[in-house]
């Protein structure tokens, strides 16, 4: 157990005396293996609580103090933060005010520029001229004003014009005005007169005449038509019959054409399904040889004896890496072989298709290589097969496999991968302008290997074109997966000798090709089953085409029949509708007689009447047609008045015109009085704008002056603001200090307190105790209360753990928890030792905190708790280090 550590002498001696005064004595029970504190006499735990009363009457009086503190550090930081502000304001008026004085010196400052140069200007030449520009200006005025006066006849001749058309409208609308009324008595003469003719039946008569007559011409007209249309009707029966005749000749030799066109069918499918026979064999035979795809390619080349043995060797080698049995003491085939090479597969870099489209990229290679004074790379069957295995090795990004080569480029850019290789040319320059020393890399194989091994980051930039550019290559080789990745190998591990050109293993290769894909025969054999299968849609069409025809004969045979019956009733209804006709007209003939008897009958009794009817419609016509004239008339005025018109605005216009230029010839008059004015005065003016620019400059420098000493004010407000905001920070800290402490030593009083309500309930109860410690405890004491007691006494003063960090103390461990067990015999109280436990908290910053409940009696835990929070109060303990394992 550590012994407590006091932070000076004088607060242990504090402690020391405090402990003696309650003259306390400290044994060794070492039956219970605690140790004992004697009873505490009335007197010392009334002073305990009166000292602890004391204490926080004390702290009170310091957090009182610390809070009027704070206050008066506010009412200070406010003031002072207010006097900021307000100087603030004035700061910026003041800066306002010298940015409106300096605008006024520049003012003044062109103001007198302005002077100098009208000074410079007035020499008596000058002023000579002014005065004969405005004599000329006075002429001009008078010229102007003279127009002006002309233009102001001419708006008065205008004016009377238009009085006069408007004067000749007015007489032509009162003669309108007399002709309508003319005209309206004419057309109640017409009416009455209409009304004398109407009221004599003269109108009815000639009405139903009229309509007899109307009626017996529709009837004439009738017959005529169906007369007309009979005839028509006989014609068109006669010719259907004969259509007929003709239209079943044509049904019988339709069905025959439909007969021999289905048994054309039948020899144009049996043509087809030869044709498809001969394509699907042909297609069987090209797809096994296909199947095999670079490996068939090689395997041709081995088993060509007329090749040279070299070439042979190459290819034999070519043909075990892409069929995936090579297995030497130079190599073998690498492991992802099989995961990621589909020999012959469609788009895999080993089909004919995918060899096929490498061809292009090969002669790239040379041209990159023979401009930069490189010699020309023939092809190596074996490079072909690394590179081909090698761009099925790709899956979506670009990585170099492990696989026989020495050198390998690797792209995704299919159109152009020897250019996209080639781009790295550029920083490669740049490199080499920065690094001189780089620029013996591109003279051997071996230099390129050093670069790589030794600068490998600024290999990784520039590689592709390193590898391109080597000059001790001979061959190489490329493939390509689908539309995926381009391959580039060198392959320096099986070495073969004699590599083609690019022509010759291009010629090679399209001559394997040729024969393997077998193109023409198979575009032969394509187009002859296009051909049958067109045959054959021509035979089935031409059957549609006789079944069409037969049924479209059959139909119009149907419409012919049709035709005839309607045609024949129409005969029928029109011969019917002519007896019919020929009834009517002989009855209205008969009507249209007696109509016109009696017409002639009601015109001998109206003869008088019909000719006032005449008269008046006479006497109407020619008052229409004065009111006509009458009108016509009018509208010429009308015309007149808006030429008029328009003849008066124009002439306001131009005197308008005339009156602005007599106006702007008197203000130039005006400006050149002005000119020859300040020519005149140019002395005076030029020095009352350099006094004016004086004063500018002295009010400008005396704002400046302003600002100057309101920033001065400025920066002291600031200082006294931070002074004061800092003094505000350190009495709220001090301030928060003294609450954390009153809370301390109200912790302590209530504590010192408790301990006194129950040794007042001790006095109360009997004065029999035990004389030992009771064997048994109550089955509620926690389990966590350790067992085991110290087995030695301590010889000194009992020391005690705390948790309880001193004010100003910085905690650098975590604290213990801490366990206190304490029992009770008569006339003593027992403390055991601290040990540590999980079951307590700490008391840190806790006040007056009680401690877990570990003994069997409440009250017994408080004299614990309180000689324990009596220390902590006082600050007589430190925190001890946390133990280690």
């Amino acid at each position: 157990m550590k012994k407590l550590r006091y932070t000076s002498i004088a607060v242990a001696t504090l402690a020391a005396a405090t402990l003696a005064s309650a003259n306390n004595k400290v044994s060794a029970d070492v039956t219970n293996n605690n140790t004992v504190i004697a009873g505490v006499d009335k007197q010392t735990v009334q002073d305990a609580v009166s000292n602890a009363q004391n204490m926080v009457n004390n702290v009170q009086s310091n957090v009182n103090i610390k809070e009027q503190a704070l206050s008066d550090a506010q009412g200070k930081a406010q003031t002072a933060n207010n006097a900021y502000t307000t100087q603030q304001s004035k700061l910026t008026d003041s800066q306002k005010n010298l940015a409106n004085k300096q605008d006024a010196v520049k003012q003044a400052q062109n103001n007198l520029d302005n002077a100098e140069k009208l000074a410079q200007q007035a020499t008596p030449e000058n002023i000579k001229q002014a005065q004969k520009n405005i004599t000329d200006q006075q002429k001009v005025i008078q010229n102007a004003q003279g127009n002006v006066n002309a233009a102001n006849t001419e708006l008065n001749k205008a004016q009377g014009q238009l009085n006069n058309a408007k004067q000749k409208q007015a007489d032509a609308q009162k003669l309108v005005n007399d002709k309508n009324l003319a005209k309206q008595d004419a057309d109640n003469n017409v009416s009455k007169a209409e009304a004398d003719v109407k009221n004599s039946g003269l109108n009815e008569a000639e009405q139903n005449v009229q309509k007899v007559q109307t009626t017996l011409d529709n009837i004439k007209k009738t017959n005529s038509s169906n007369e007309s249309v009979l005839k028509q009707n006989q014609t068109a029966l006669a010719d259907n019959k004969k259509k007929i005749a003709d239209l079943n000749n044509k049904i019988d030799a339709a069905k025959k054409n439909v007969a021999d066109a289905q048994n054309n069918v039948k020899d144009k499918q049996q043509a087809l399904a030869t044709a498809q026979k001969a394509l699907s064999d042909l297609q069987d035979q090209v797809a096994q040889d296909q199947a095999s795809g670079a490996a068939g390619f090689f395997k041709a080349i081995t088993n060509n004896k007329d090749n040279s043995e070299s070439l042979r060797e190459d290819a034999q080698t070519a043909y075990e890496i892409v069929a995936g049995t090579y297995n030497s003491e130079d190599g073998k085939e690498p492991s992802w072989y099989a995961q990621r090479v589909h020999l012959g597969a469609k788009n895999d870099a080993t089909s004919i298709e995918e060899m096929k489209n490498v061809l292009p990229y090969l002669p790239k290679v040379n041209e990159a290589r023979t401009s930069h004074n490189r010699s020309v790379l023939g092809i190596l069957l074996t490079d072909m097969a690394v590179a081909m295995i090698d761009a099925d090795y790709q899956t979506g990004w670009l990585e170099h496999p492990d696989s026989l080569y020495q050198s390998e480029n690797l792209t995704t850019y299919m159109q152009e991968p020897v250019q996209s290789w080639m781009q790295e040319e550029e920083t490669w320059n740049e490199m080499v302008k920065e690094h001189p020393e780089y620029a013996d890399v591109l003279n051997s194989s071996y230099n390129i290997y050093a670069f790589f091994a030794n600068h490998y980051n600024e290999y990784l930039q520039v590689g592709h074109f390193l590898n391109l550019m080597d000059p001790e290559l001979t061959h190489f080789g490329m493939g390509r997966l689908d539309d995926s990745a381009v391959s580039w190998d060198v392959n320096d591990v099986l070495y073969v000798s004699n590599p083609l050109s690019v022509e010759d293993y291009t010629d090679l290769f399209n001559k394997y090709s040729k024969d393997v894909l077998k193109e023409d025969q198979l575009n032969t054999l394509k187009a002859n089953v296009a051909t049958a299968k067109q045959n054959l849609v021509a035979a089935q069409n031409a059957v549609k085409s006789a079944q069409n025809n037969v049924q479209s004969l059959q139909a119009n045979l149907a419409e012919l029949n049709n035709s005839s019956d309607k045609i024949n009733k129409a005969i029928s209804d029109t011969q019917v509708a002519l007896a019919k006709g020929q009834e009517n007209l002989e009855f209205e003939q008969k009507q249209l007689d007696q109509a016109n008897q009696t017409l002639a009958d009601v015109q001998a009794k109206v003869g008088t009447k019909a000719k006032a009817l005449d008269n008046a419609k006479t006497a109407q016509s020619k008052a229409a047609e004065a009111l006509s004239q009458a009108q016509k008339a009018l509208s010429g005025t009308e015309v007149e008045v808006k030429t008029a018109q328009s003849n008066v605005e124009t002439a306001q216009n131009n005197l308008n015109t005339k009156n602005n230029d007599l106006k702007d010839a008197q203000n130039k008059l005006t400006a050149l009085n002005q000119t020859l004015s300040n020519l005149e005065n140019s002395k005076t003016n030029l020095e009352k704008a350099q006094k004016a620019l004086d004063n500018a400059n002295d009010e400008a420098l005396q704002a400046t002056k302003d600002v100057d000493a309101q920033q001065s004010i400025m920066s002291s407000l600031k200082k006294n603001k931070e002074k004061a905001d800092a003094q505000v920070i350190t009495a709220t800290e001090k301030l928060k200090q003294a609450q954390s402490d009153l809370t301390v030593a109200q912790g302590r009083l209530a504590a010192e307190q408790k301990i006194a309500e129950q040794e007042a309930q001790k006095d109360n109860q009997p004065t029999a105790q035990p004389t030992e410690q009771p064997t048994s405890q109550p089955s509620e004491q926690p389990t966590s209360q350790p067992t085991a007691q110290p087995t030695e006494q301590p010889s000194e003063q009992p020391a005690i753990e705390s948790n309880t960090q001193l004010p100003g103390e910085q905690k650098n461990e975590e604290p213990q928890p801490m366990t206190i067990q304490v029992t009770t015999k008569k006339g003593k109280t027992s403390i055991v030792e601290p040990t540590n436990s999980s079951s307590t908290q700490p008391t840190t910053k806790q006040g007056a905190q009680q401690l877990p409940q570990t003994g069997n009696q409440k009250s017994s835990s408080l004299i614990g708790l309180g000689f324990a929070g009596l220390l902590s109060a006082l600050g007589l303990t430190k925190v001890n280090k946390k133990r280690k394992d």
